[in-house]
């Protein structure tokens, strides 16, 4: 039997991947780290460019969304790669700018659909698909932070910034 190192399989299949370009990033040339290897940083606070789908989101309704931007709400999204899946935060002060600006109801939901990989009415009914999701692979830019100063470890969370969905 022959075991392949953690790096080599990453790789493959970061070669083997082709992300679906809809999300702008700030650190372009920043290197590629995986979730796991964020997980296992040996400091709980850094910065970091992942490759990564989002399987899931809260609130994920277009009118709960919505307020997410005016109000003083946070977005959860599950992100996952194949070496982790973690929870990380779009913030208000960042929502604006993760949506493309103050959007409407329908523009947000289509944006939310598109990152969760949900297909258009149109998309569903030519490929006869019954409400199966695909979610793409984004670049997206995270950092990691903690709530309490005496438990860094225990309250580390991430947080999505200079990422932005494109139409």
């Amino acid at each position: 039997m022959v075991v392949l190192p953690p790096k080599f399989i990453e790789s493959q299949w970061l070669a083997s991947t082709r992300p679906l370009i809809l999300l702008d990033v700030e650190f372009k040339r920043a290197g590629y780290t995986t979730l796991m290897e964020s997980l296992t940083h040996g400091q709980v606070t850094h910065k970091f460019k992942t490759l990564v789908r989002v399987v899931a989101a809260y609130p994920c309704q277009g009118k709960e969304l919505h307020s997410l931007l005016t109000g003083d709400y946070c977005l959860r999204l599950t992100l996952e790669d194949p070496t982790a899946r973690i929870h990380a935060y779009v913030h208000k002060d960042n929502a604006v700018s993760f949506f493309g600006g103050f959007l409407t109801l329908a523009a947000l939901t289509r944006k939310m659909n598109r990152l969760l990989g949900v297909p258009e009415p149109e998309d569903d009914a030519e490929e006869g698909m019954a409400g199966g999701r695909n979610p793409p692979w984004i670049w997206c830019c995270l950092k990691s932070y903690r709530l309490d100063k005496y438990d860094p470890w225990g309250s580390r969370r991430y947080r999505i910034f200079g990422t932005e969905i494109r139409d």
